[in-house]
Formats: C-alpha cells, structure tokens, sequence
C-alpha cells in the first residue's frame, strides 16, 4: 500500500501496519517549520502513524503513559535512547479525533536505541502538554488493506 493510499483512508477504516489492525480515527496535517508537510494519523488504540511524504518516511508508535524527560540520551524500559531529530510545526487541518487542534504548534524529538526503536516527544506549545511515544519506522510494504 502507498503512502498516498493510507493518506486516503476514510475515518472509521481499517489497515494492517506490521500485521496490527489500525482503524483510523483521525488524522492532523502539521506543516512543519521548514515549510514540509507531515500527518498524524490516529487510531481507537492511542496508536499514531507518523507519515512524512516527501521523505516517504512512516513512523508507526503507541502512545506511553511514562514520563519521559527531553535529554540527549533518555533510559526507557531498560533501553537507552540517543537524540535524532528535533522539529515543530502548526496543525493546519483536523479530522475526526486527532488528539490535537488546528493551529495548535507542536515541538517533537524524536530519540532511537541502537535497534531501532523510537521514541517520540511531543510538546503542544499552546496547552503545554507533553505526549510520549514509542514505536518504529515501518515501511510501504508493511501497510495493507483488511
């Protein structure tokens, strides 16, 4: 399945990631600070695809109800996670429930062990709320329709 296919789904439907059942409940388009477009898509199981286009870049994480402090290097379940990327953007578009509000600004930073793993900070720079995740990258092959 494309990125643009899973971009398409409609609210309520469903697609294998990496064999899990994901039913897209929402999706937020983020443009970035640089001007890049990325969506957040949310689903019934505080799971979020992460889906950057133009890097053809998807991120699949389930939300952790840890607290976890920005650092370079964050120890989260037994696993040490460096820093890798940081970025921010404003939500330009909402549908269905996706955990965050149109023009709202996010700040995230994005951290991975040595095996890939990945975990997600996400700062709502209007309310304050900070959202953890923690996932890994998957590809256009792991997507298919159920």
């Amino acid at each position: 399945m494309k990125i643009s296919d899973l971009l398409a789904i409609e609210l309520g439907e469903s697609v294998s990631v990496a064999n899990e059942p994901f039913t897209k409940i929402g999706q937020a388009e983020i443009t970035l600070d640089d001007g890049t477009k990325m969506f957040w898509l949310f689903d019934d199981e505080d799971h979020m695809l992460s889906v950057a286009p133009k890097e053809d870049e998807i991120l699949y994480f389930s939300q952790i109800t840890e607290e976890v402090e920005p650092s370079e290097v964050i120890l989260f379940q037994n696993k040490e996670y460096e820093f890798s990327y940081e970025d921010a953007g404003v939500v330009k578009e909402v549908n269905g429930d996706a955990r965050v509000e149109e023009e709202d600004r996010n700040a995230f930073s994005d951290y991975q062990s040595k095996d890939g793993e990945i975990l997600r900070i996400i700062t709502n720079e209007n309310s304050g709320e900070v959202i953890g995740y923690s996932g890994r990258t998957v590809s256009e092959e792991d997507l298919s329709e159920i």
